[in-house]
């Protein structure tokens, strides 16, 4: 469930987000229906998800997922987090998915989210996941 969708910007980001792009309308629906809270993040480039459940050992859960495409047909989902230094624009990277095709397969999906909620947990990482990814998360 997105926990800050009533906001009306967040609304729109969602609706514009997901007619540009088949990944982002599958992703939002799973989540819609997830009972992992998530939230939709405005800043930057993309489509943003932030995991908002605390983890197992007490900690606010920082894991983020970006999903942006730099050209029609082809798709990036960043798995990152944000450094906790004030005013750090750094981003720990834990992989990402290319993506050459519109369509996403539901269960890949749910990997996802699990991984996200899970906080990166190794033991969830998704198969189709590449740690060696050539690409820079967007701002």
């Amino acid at each position: 469930m997105f926990v800050n969708k009533a906001q009306p910007q967040i609304e729109e980001k969602i609706r514009a987000e997901s007619e540009a792009s088949p990944v982002v309308r599958a992703v939002s629906a799973a989540v819609e229906v997830s009972p992992e809270p998530f939230e939709v993040c405005l800043e930057g480039a993309g489509f943003e998800v932030r995991a908002c459940a605390f983890l197992p050992s007490g900690l606010p859960n920082r894991a983020r997922m970006k999903i942006f495409s730099p050209k029609p047909g082809h798709t990036l989902v960043f798995f990152y987090k944000k450094s906790l230094v004030p005013y750090s624009r750094d981003r720990y990277s834990y992989g990402g998915i290319d993506l050459r095709t519109p369509e996403v397969d539901a269960a890949e999906i749910a990997e996802w989210l699990a991984f996200l909620s899970s906080g990166f947990h190794p033991d969830k990482r998704s198969a189709q996941l590449r740690r060696a990814f050539p690409y820079e998360i967007p701002e």
